[in-house]
């Protein structure tokens, strides 16, 4: 592998299992010696995780006003430590990024995907990770996961069937409209094979070099 930074960026609806798949492919890029970081949105830096706390203790917040602190906060973030470690040649695996707020914040909490971009663009320009590992489950296991693991920390993690499906639908939609970047994966199964499969699709794109940071 080449010491080039990479932006790898995990998305999914709840309980897909974001955060064991992170610590996995970060085990096994360290392991083949590359330099990893691992971070996550809304967090990060200091202003990022006291936003994260403000959206995790709300229910009843604004939608508007919650798309524009999660904005502040990968502003924060993408200036504080995603761009820095990229120069470093750091291989940047973050948890969640703008596809998250496209689909929650647009497609679940009816903020125009129009202001969602704008934001986009004043926040971070035209950056664009370059792979983003989409983890899919069907509703009923991304709820069963999050009942029987006690996950139930936020409104999302309490959601019904229907939003589940909606935002699942949503970021197969992202997978669609952002394919040059995009790895749809089944995440249901052991965590060995949903990792397996996550590795075999990124091994075919980690090798040929940085996608177009052009999309859109």
């Amino acid at each position: 592998m080449n010491s080039t930074g990479r932006f790898i960026t995990f998305e999914g609806g709840e309980g897909v299992g974001k955060s064991t798949q992170i610590k996995l492919l970060a085990q096994k890029l360290t392991d083949l010696g590359q330099k990893v970081c691992v971070t996550r949105e809304p967090g990060g830096e200091k202003i990022g995780e006291q936003i994260r706390e403000i959206l995790k203790s709300s229910n009843s917040i604004d939608p508007i006003c919650e798309t524009l602190l999660i904005f502040a906060a990968r502003r924060d973030h993408f200036v504080k430590l995603i761009c820095p470690w990229l120069h470093q040649g750091c291989w940047v695996i973050c948890d969640r990024f703008y596809d998250s707020s496209l689909v929650y914040q647009g497609l679940l909490k009816k903020v125009s995907i129009e202001n969602i971009m704008l934001l986009k663009h004043i926040a971070i320009e035209d950056f664009e990770p370059d792979v983003t590992i989409i983890l899919d489950t069907s509703p009923d296991v991304s709820i069963h996961r999050i009942k029987s693991r006690n996950l139930v920390n936020d409104e999302y993690d309490d959601m019904g069937r229907q939003k589940h499906d909606l935002i699942r639908k949503g970021f197969h939609k992202i997978a669609e409209i952002f394919s040059l970047r995009s790895i749809l994966i089944n995440a249901e199964g052991s965590e060995k094979a949903v990792f397996s499969r996550i590795w075999r699709a990124l091994e075919k794109r980690i090798y040929t070099g940085r996608q177009n940071k052009n999309q859109s």
